[in-house]
């Protein structure tokens, strides 16, 4: 596997940025979220003042479990989504089209083929992964063809100029591999990751059944931080063989190699936070690089800001993924870097800074 140089955050462009927003003509601290997301950004970019950033949206397509019991559909839903994205006719195209963000759509793994539609890169690795109740999400060979195909496009995307990407998926399926993936690395039980259901087994019968297919595969790690970065990197690894899907395993090469540029990520929903998890996990420093977006009423994904300690801004309750609520997740980032560059400091605006008070010390008043 490809091994990446990833850099801490420039603290001496986030302190200069820091000194700016706090410059700012408003109460000191005021605009909470807006002022730790442009110093963040200061430090992922080595910029003390970062301003006209380059978005683009990665929408990954695989569906899972297709030699499973619940296969039904076939990837026939998939396909119509993926048709929309292909049409230019997604939500997500449309909230793009304002940051004039470029939407990349790359099909690693549904079911159905789409070859024929010529604006996805149709790069199926194998058509959708297994039920890990059969044999294991996806073969060593495929999961090393999945990563290096992440590790590509985060390479084509920064050599376009691209600084923060919305990460998305399109696929059938996905709950299990993000539960048992999530379950893994935070150490959450099954049972506090399940809703309950109005009928059917119980939450305790539905975590014993996920028991049965998956322990015999040996996955379960005790305690991460006793791993050194060789051994975490290998029971992630052999995690995402065994659970991942080809999807979850692109996205975690893609983010790593996104890291390595000094780019940054936004993710959504289960799956992507999924791919986070795993790119976290076996390089702790890409967390300084990855943004949350969209609250979702779902236990596994409150799972995942809770293990990353991230509150997401958005609560829109939104139903749909492709990668709207990351796309949104867009917007704030872009209305931070307006707060740090077109707003004026005390000095520009020849304003008279506050004499006591929070700022006190902090700002600078006019000569």
């Amino acid at each position: 596997m490809r091994t990446f140089d990833i850099q801490p955050l420039d603290a001496k462009a986030m302190e200069t940025c820091r000194y700016r927003i706090d410059n700012l003509t408003k109460p000191i601290y005021s605009l909470a979220m807006l002022e730790t997301i442009a110093e963040r950004f200061a430090g992922v970019l080595a910029n003390p003042q970062p301003n006209h950033l380059k978005y683009g949206v990665l929408i990954v397509a695989t569906d899972h479990l297709v030699d499973g019991p619940q296969n039904s559909e076939h990837g026939h839903n998939s396909l119509n989504a993926i048709k929309r994205f292909n049409e230019g006719m997604s939500a997500t195209q449309g909230a793009a089209f304002k940051l004039k963000a470029p939407v990349y759509v790359v099909n690693v793994g549904l079911e159905q083929d789409t070859n024929h539609l010529v604006n996805v890169d149709s790069r199926v690795i194998r058509k959708g992964s297994h039920f890990f109740g059969i044999e294991a999400s996806i073969s060593d060979d495929e999961l090393e063809q999945a990563l290096a195909m992440g590790f590509g496009y985060a390479d084509k995307l920064h050599e376009t100029g691209l600084q923060v990407v919305a990460l998305g998926n399109i696929g059938e399926r996905t709950f299990l591999d993000a539960l048992v993936t999530t379950a893994t690395i935070t150490g959450a039980s099954y049972e506090s990751l399940l809703a309950e259901s109005e009928s059917g087994p119980t939450i305790e019968q539905r975590a014993a059944h996920i028991h049965s297919f998956v322990d015999p595969y040996n996955i379960a790690v005790a305690d991460w931080s006793l791993l050194g970065e060789s051994e975490r990197r290998d029971a992630v690894l052999h995690l995402l063989h065994v659970a991942g899907g080809l999807d979850i395993a692109f996205l975690t090469g893609f983010i790593l190699g996104v890291a390595s540029h000094r780019m940054a990520v936004v993710f959504d929903n289960t799956l992507t936070g999924a791919a986070v998890l795993a790119a976290v996990t076996m390089e702790p420093l890409v967390k300084d690089y990855v943004f949350s977006s969209a609250v979702y009423d779902d236990p596994i994904h409150k799972e995942q800001c809770r293990f990353l300690g991230v509150k997401p801004p958005l609560h829109y309750h939104l139903d749909i993924a492709e990668g709207l609520g990351s796309t949104m997740g867009l917007s704030i980032i872009d209305a931070s870097m307006h707060m740090l560059n077109d707003m004026k400091t005390f000095v520009e605006a020849e304003v008279k800074a506050a004499e006591d008070g929070a700022g006190k010390g902090r700002q600078e008043d006019i000569k």
